[in-house]
């Protein structure tokens, strides 16, 4: 059961979610893909708010790490309310930093930079490619994540862009927390925008149900499958 606690002013105290998107902005994201990705994370937006109004406990706060060469804040470091989050146009430049943008996450979920009473944080990795940081980076950034207390509580869920050849599969499914959904594969606009879709209203109201006492490594925050997707003509005449 959720106790809620009132705040001094008689309203219910709402409890902190930090939403974290770490998207990819390399050369080979140019066109359609990053065309779809903004497109896609403006759209989830309204949808998220809709999935939480049936949650008035719970503040969802967002920020955004974009990743090419390096890695930087593209909204933050400081989170903003979900109700004022807005998605400014990514472009495309660079390489596949990745290995970059889950160290600058991991920075972020320490004990110190993390409310005190929050919810599990969500984390939706999206990316087309194989990070270009050396290999060691990459686990020693996973590695540094998932020792993070915060960072091992998480939702991180991935969303890889284009054919199997790519992108690494097993290298983003060990950001993953949920391994028994694994990394959804869009290799089409229509996929991509389901799945992100999908994903940032089924992680956010996954954690927000989520009981801390209990919670040590994803055990009780239970998301729904992701969602079926039956080729159409369509579909064929619109791949990556």
């Amino acid at each position: 059961m959720t106790i809620n606690i009132p705040s001094p002013s008689g309203e219910v105290a709402k409890r902190p979610l930090d939403f974290f998107w770490l998207t990819d902005y390399s050369g080979s994201m140019s066109g359609q893909k990053i065309a779809t990705l903004n497109q896609a994370i403006r759209e989830a937006l309204p949808e998220v708010k809709k999935a939480l109004s049936h949650h008035p406990q719970v503040q969802v706060n967002m920020r955004a790490i974009k990743f090419a060469d390096d890695a930087s804040w593209h909204v933050g470091p400081d989170a903003v309310p979900l109700d004022k989050f807005s998605w400014p146009e990514l472009e495309v430049d660079g390489m596949t930093a990745t290995a970059k943008a889950i160290d600058l996450l991991a920075n972020e979920l320490s004990f110190e930079k993390m409310p005190r009473r929050g919810l599990p944080p969500v984390c939706l990795l999206i990316s087309d490619g194989f990070c270009t940081d050396p290999e060691q980076h990459y686990i020693n950034a996973i590695n540094k994540l998932i020792s993070q207390p915060w960072g091992k509580k998480a939702v991180r869920l991935a969303i890889a862009i284009g054919d199997d050849s790519d992108y690494d599969e097993s290298q983003l499914l060990k950001f993953v927390s949920h391994k028994d959904i694994g990394v959804l594969k869009a290799d089409n606009s229509a996929k991509l925008i389901k799945y992100i879709k999908w994903a940032s209203v089924t992680a956010t109201i996954g954690a927000s149900q989520a009981n801390l006492k209990e919670n040590r490594n994803n055990e009780n925050i239970i998301l729904s499958p992701p969602p079926i997707s039956q080729p159409t003509l369509a579909d064929s005449n619109d791949v990556f």
